[in-house]
């Protein structure tokens, strides 16, 4: 199928991307939101969904067939309407979720402080970053100083107010978001949304939420985030290095 031919007109969020939702889902809330992605596009960001109601009916015939096809009746929507009735159906432990933020939080916090310290981080006059070799520079005078091993964690786009994993955003390489995928399956597992959707409704806060999950699951020493055009771009830091040491005390005076 061509681009064009996966998109669709809304009269709410215009022309979008296609998806596939069952009756239910349209209908009410809290009914589940139970995912079936193709195994050929595992990380799709808008993967055929349906409720509790329909996994149980599909649980007993064993398969998609006439009986659970006709009681999911499903439906044709966009992808905007898609996000809004998988955050209004999505059922999860709350708690779980609060209690992995706090403690990846816990984590990362003295260590990240440990790292400006140590690297100067907040002081260099730039920074660079490159896909291609998962490396984070900083530069003072013209000349690197600082070298880092990143993986991307996500975007916060402050224009839809939104954030996308890096796992689901096709413009990033993979050498620096196959590590985001470890938290799709986490999340997953725990039946987390944040973790598990591709992109949601966000504050640039929960940039920094997420980023720390995936901190902790790297036992990094860092993490840091880059602005853009239409908003920024999280990271953490699995390693880092001086570059220039005979210049470390000329230039930061340590």
């Amino acid at each position: 199928m061509s681009d064009s031919e996966n998109k669709i007109k809304c009269n709410t969020h215009g022309t979008t991307d296609s998806t596939f939702l069952c009756r239910h889902l349209l209908e009410g809330e809290k009914r589940g939101f139970n995912l079936g992605y193709d195994p050929e596009n595992p990380y799709d960001l808008y993967p055929d969904a349906w409720c509790d109601e329909c996994e149980k009916v599909l649980e007993k015939e064993g398969e998609w067939n006439e009986k659970s096809e006709k009681f999911a009746d499903i439906k044709l929507l966009c992808s905007g309407c898609y996000e809004d009735i998988r955050d209004r159906n999505w059922v999860q432990d709350d708690e779980v979720f609060h209690d992995l933020v706090k403690s990846s939080f816990g984590f990362i916090e003295p260590r990240h402080q440990e790292f400006l310290s140590k690297y100067k981080a907040g002081e260099h006059e730039r920074w660079d970053w490159y896909q291609e070799t998962a490396k984070l520079i900083f530069s003072h005078d013209g000349k690197p100083q600082v070298e880092a091993d990143i993986q991307f964690s996500g975007t916060y786009s402050t224009k839809s107010n939104t954030w996308m994993w890096a796992w689901a955003n096709e413009s990033l390489d993979e050498k620096v978001k196959s590590s985001s995928r470890d938290i799709k399956a986490l999340g997953e597992e725990l039946g987390l949304k944040q973790l598990v959707a591709g992109r949601y409704p966000a504050t640039e806060v929960d940039g920094w939420e997420m980023t720390s999950v995936l901190a902790k699951h790297l036992n990094a020493i860092g993490v840091y985030r880059t602005p853009g055009d239409n908003g920024f771009t999280y990271m953490v830091i699995t390693k880092a290095k001086w570059i220039n040491k005979s210049k470390i005390a000329r230039l930061f005076g340590g």
